[in-house]
């Protein structure tokens, strides 16, 4: 089943890797998560075709590995093929990964236990901060890391924004800490994103394996308020 799907150039070639949440690599030649390496990139790669009838779509398409038998929460980043084989070198060219849910034989959907984030909950140490919350860009400073975060991480919308009658609420922005650095360092912000109409995230942020907070606040308006702490 293609249960994998990104979008990309017309023509190219695409694949996918996919992590465990220590960041190993699956290898289809040894089946097995390993540390990353460039000779055995070759075997992380796994084939995303093209969808087309009559002509090229853009949207590629692969399947999950079923020879993956252990549940849990995976990476999966997209490449785009630049030589003869894939490479350790290819580049994701703007194709976002995101994570996938799977019980061991088939995808399944995250569960959420705590909730959203209500504006009217704020549940973190307040901090004084001379000029406020530190003005980052979502579309400056989405991340660096290899793990995609959304309003689904942690459960299903865990990490939408919405008012106390459950309403998404726009225009806020989000800022992710490290867990260790929220409060005492405020400027140390990982990654951000904004909320669009329904309080989930227009763009996802990336961030390293760590446990992290969102904080989430609408100038003049809503916030700062804390999301519960999350790993990844």
């Amino acid at each position: 089943m293609a249960n994998l799907q990104t979008q990309f150039t017309l023509g190219q070639t695409v694949y996918a890797i996919v992590l465990n949440s220590l960041g190993l690599a699956w290898n289809a030649g040894s089946s097995s998560f390993e540390t990353p390496t460039a000779a055995n990139w070759v075997n992380y790669a796994v084939s995303m075709a093209e969808q087309s009838a009559t002509h090229l779509t853009g949207i590629y398409a692969g399947s999950f590995p079923t020879t993956i038998t252990t549940a849990g929460v995976y990476s999966i980043l997209f490449r785009q093929q630049s030589g003869g084989s894939p490479a350790a070198t290819d580049a994701s060219n703007g194709m976002l990964g995101g994570q996938f849910f799977w019980t061991g034989s088939a995808e399944t959907f995250a569960q959420t236990t705590g909730g959203n984030v209500n504006v009217t909950n704020w549940n973190g140490t307040a901090v004084s901060v001379v000029n406020g919350l530190p003005a980052v860009q979502a579309n400056t400073n989405t991340g660096s890391g290899p793990i995609a975060i959304n309003q689904s991480t942690g459960g299903t919308d865990n990490l939408r924004y919405v008012d106390s009658s459950g309403n998404g609420v726009e225009g806020a922005n989000i800022l992710v800490y490290l867990a260790g650095d929220w409060p005492g360092n405020p400027s140390q912000v990982q990654a951000a994103s904004s909320t669009g109409p329904d309080g989930r995230w227009i763009a996802p942020a990336f961030v390293q394996h760590g446990t992290y907070v969102a904080v989430f606040s609408k100038p003049g308006a809503d916030g700062p308020d804390l999301s519960a702490a999350f790993t990844v």
